[in-house]
C-alpha cells in the first residue's frame, strides 16, 4: 500500500479493503446526484469499479486515491480521487468523489493537486482532462481552480457533459505543485 500525507490529508492507493468505504462514498446523497444520476450502488457495482481502479494503479503506478482527513489521532476517510487512462488516449481522466459532510473546506482541491502532481511526476503524459454534468457548478469551481478551462461539451458515458482539459505545461506553470510526504 502507498500511502502519503499533505498538510491534512492521507492518502493511500485504493486496495481491496476499501470496498465498504467505496460502497458507503458510492450511495452517498451527493455522489448519488452528481456521478450516479440518483442511482443506487449495488455492492457488485462498487466491486466492479475497485476491480477497475486496482487495475489502473497496476498499469501506471497510479490511479484513484482513497482521502483520509486527519482528525486528532484518527484518519476519517472522505472520498477518492485520483486520475486513470481515459479511453484510448495518452490523456488522464481526473475524477474525484467526496463524501457530502466533508465538501466546502478546501480537502478536495489539496487532494487534487496531489493526485495530479504525483501522476505527472510518474508517467509521459501530457493532458488531464475532466467531465462534469451540467449543473454540477461545485465541481466546475473546482475544476477551474486547478486551472483546467472549458473546451466544449461532449457525450461522457452516453450524456452530454462539460469537457475540461488541461496540459502539463499548463498545470506545472500555474505552480499547483503539492507533494506529500510517504509513511
Amino acid at each position: 500500500m502507498i500511502t502519503y500525507h499533505t498538510e491534512r490529508l492521507i492518502l493511500t492507493s485504493a486496495r481491496p479493503e476499501h470496498e465498504a468505504e467505496l460502497f458507503k462514498l458510492h450511495n452517498d446523497p451527493l455522489v448519488q446526484t452528481t456521478i450516479y444520476r440518483n442511482v443506487p450502488q449495488t455492492t457488485e457495482d462498487v466491486r466492479k469499479r475497485l476491480v477497475w481502479l486496482l487495475s489502473q494503479w497496476r498499469k501506471n503506478g497510479f490511479g484513484d486515491w482513497m482521502v483520509y482527513e486527519k482528525v486528532n489521532h484518527d484518519p476519517i476517510f472522505i472520498g477518492r480521487c485520483g486520475l486513470r487512462d481515459y479511453e484510448d488516449t495518452n490523456n488522464l481522466e481526473f475524477a474525484f468523489a467526496f463524501l457530502q459532510d466533508r465538501v466546502g473546506r478546501g480537502l478536495g482541491p489539496e487532494a487534487a493537486r496531489f493526485t495530479i502532481t504525483h501522476a505527472l511526476q510518474n508517467s509521459t503524459n501530457e493532458k488531464v482532462i475532466a467531465f462534469i454534468e451540467h449543473g454540477n457548478t461545485r465541481s466546475e469551481k473546482a475544476i477551474t481552480k486547478l486551472g483546467m478551462r472549458y473546451v466544449d461539451d461532449r457525450l461522457y458515458d452516453g450524456k452530454l457533459c462539460q469537457y475540461y482539459e488541461m496540459t502539463r505545461d499548463d498545470y506545472l506553470l500555474r505552480g499547483h505543485f503539492c507533494s506529500g510526504l510517504p509513511r
